[in-house]
This record gives structure tokens, sequence and C-alpha cells, in this order.
């Protein structure tokens, strides 16, 4: 199964021909200023913050909406609201 991989990738490779590279396109290319990576790294670090912090505010209220309602839900009932007359004796 290794070799049958292998041999895919070896194909592959060899059917690929890139051809010659387009010279009208290899003289537009320009360096890219520090000022232009800095406001895109800007704006990703924004927008990941900004996603994070939705993501908080809106999961915590249904959070604690859910444990409030598991406490709700798994809470005793209680069956007298009066005082148990075997309340502090102990049993033999």
């Amino acid at each position: 199964m290794s070799n049958e991989r292998k041999e895919s990738e070896i194909r592959v490779d060899q059917d690929i021909d890139p051809g010659e590279p387009i010279s009208a396109l290899a003289g537009l290319e320009h360096d890219v200023s520090s000022r232009f990576v800095n406001r895109i790294r800007l704006t990703v670090q924004r927008r990941t913050t900004l996603s994070q912090l939705v993501s908080f505010f809106l999961s915590i209220p249904l959070l604690v909406l859910r444990e409030l309602w598991s406490v709700l839900r798994t809470r005793p009932n209680p069956k007298s609201r009066g005082k148990d007359p075997n309340d502090g004796e102990e049993t033999s």
C-alpha cells in the first residue's frame, strides 16, 4: 500500500509541468512595506479579539442559566415545612 502511495506521488510530480514563468507579470512584483504588514496583523488581531469576546459574552449567560436550571431541577423537594419530630434524637 505504501508503494502505491509513493508511486502516485511520483506520477503526480511528473505530470505537472508549470511551464515558463510569465515575464510580463514578473516585472509587477513589489516588496511589501512593513506598515502594510503591521496593518494586516492588527486587523487580524482585532477581529480575533472581538470574536473571542462575543463568544465569551454569549456563552457565559447560557452557562449560568444551565447551572441554575440544574440546581432547581436536582434540589430535594421538602415534604413538610414543619419541624420533624425525630430531629435530634438518636436511633437505636
